[in-house]
């Protein structure tokens, strides 16, 4: 098994590069944790997508790690196709609910002890959609989502509706399909400015 010590990790849903972190994010000093290497297709997949892995890879990764005096439940691991490296937590049903990127120096140390050992095979099924953005702009989706999602106050949503469309639409539910849909695959400038009118009529900022 090859296992690296004392690394820093920041687990998120979405997989975020270091200068993305934030001062309040939950960092987590690891005490030893098992890499292993990948094909690129499978790391690019395993990074950027929503899966689930088989059950057959999924006892294959299971290992025990320690954080501080902690046992940690679920499958935590890195994975590196050699060229880069990110650490996972796997839950129970094979599904990666945690991603992050790792501190260059860590990274770097993972690279050079990965040159040497063989590849293994992860067996996945992909069951969402790309992930892509920044951290900025999938936290603005989150905030768009939720309040679409839990605004049921007709006004709001015919005025948020046309003032992003410049036309009106009567039938609330076909305002919230459309303006979900919207979030998840309109360009940068569009999210942004759909994200400021909404802004209008919440708290969040």
């Amino acid at each position: 098994m090859n296992n690296i010590y004392d690394v820093i990790l920041n687990f998120n849903k979405y997989y975020y590069e270091v200068y993305e972190w934030n001062n309040n994010d939950d960092v987590e000093n690891i005490r030893k944790i098992p890499f292993f290497k990948v094909s690129d297709k499978a790391y690019l997949n395993l990074k950027n997508r929503e899966v689930i892995i088989s059950k057959k890879s999924l006892s294959m990764l299971k290992k025990n790690c320690s954080l501080l005096d902690e046992v940690i439940d679920e499958i935590r691991c890195l994975i590196t196709n050699g060229r880069e490296c990110m650490g996972i937590i796997i839950d129970k049903d094979g599904i990666i609910i945690g991603r992050s990127a790792m501190l260059y120096e860590e990274e770097d140390e993972v690279l050079e002890e990965s040159r040497g050992i063989k590849k293994i095979e992860i067996e996945f099924d992909s069951i969402g959609e790309r992930y892509g953005g920044s951290r900025l702009e999938n936290e603005k989706k989150k905030i768009l989502e939720e309040f679409i999602n839990n605004n049921n106050d007709k006004m709001i949503l015919k005025y948020i509706y046309y003032d992003y469309y410049l036309e009106e639409c009567d039938d609330i539910l076909e305002i919230k399909n459309k303006l979900l849909k919207e979030i998840n695959y309109c360009e940068y400038s569009s999210l942004f400015k759909l994200y400021n009118i909404v802004m209008l009529f919440s708290h969040v900022k």
